[in-house]
């Protein structure tokens, strides 16, 4: 909790294309928003395709799986409620090659190496929120 703010720093601040998402976190649900026009899925979430110009999606369960593409060690206590080494990696989704997330990774730093198979983990932070975390996944 910021005592500036009163805001935990951890928790989300969802907006409209982004509640969805955070609303099935909550829920320990891995969905991302998926193109009802072409099929593309989305991530960031958005209202509109870049590829097809459609306004029409479905938030459409995903295996929650990929490949580490890239991470940072933040080794210094940047925010409250992070332990340090606190480290966040860039996920490649198997669904999708260009479907990009970052998270936090459960796992040990000595692990990390580019291409690394990972699985979608959720963290419940407190005030119902959730957020989405990655493990090794062999």
């Amino acid at each position: 909790m910021s005592e500036a703010t009163g805001i935990d720093p951890r928790l989300p601040a969802p907006d409209r294309d982004s509640q969805a998402w955070w609303d099935a976190l909550a829920r320990h649900e891995f969905v991302l928003q998926r193109c009802d026009g072409c099929q593309t899925w989305r991530w960031p979430p958005r209202e509109i395709c870049n590829r097809c110009g459609s306004f029409d999606s479905t938030w459409t369960p995903a295996c929650g799986l990929g490949s580490v593409t890239a991470w940072v060690v933040n080794k210094n206590a940047f925010l409250p409620g992070f332990e340090i080494p606190y480290v966040v990696i860039n996920v490649r989704l198997d669904e999708q090659e260009d479907c990009k997330l970052l998270g936090s990774f459960r796992g040990p730093v000595e692990a990390l190496r580019g291409g690394l198979r990972v699985r979608a983990v959720f963290e419940d932070v407190g005030e119902g929120a959730t957020l989405l975390g990655w493990e090794p996944a062999d």
